[in-house]
């Protein structure tokens, strides 16, 4: 199995989501990724999404609007 970082890091920025998948389901089918434990497969999983979508899908204030984020709650407003 090719490594999930042959392409250098601005490459993976630019994959699209056939090449994502693909690299999805080369991890979910190598058995030498199923004997890896729990969070060596998570920081694997985590290489493959690109950089760009961390930033856009993470939330930026961590758990300060976790009820938010969660239940929809109001939103604290941020202090500066």
């Amino acid at each position: 199995m090719t490594s999930l970082n042959d392409r250098p890091q601005s490459d993976t920025n630019e994959l699209s989501i056939e090449e994502l998948n693909a690299k999805w389901d080369a991890l979910e089918n190598d058995p030498e990724f199923q004997k890896k434990p729990f969070w060596q497969r998570i920081v694997e999983i985590g290489k493959v999404v690109p950089q760009s979508e961390w930033r856009k899908q993470l939330p930026t204030d961590f758990s300060r609007n976790f009820e938010h984020y969660m239940y929809g709650a109001p939103r604290e407003d941020e202090e500066e």
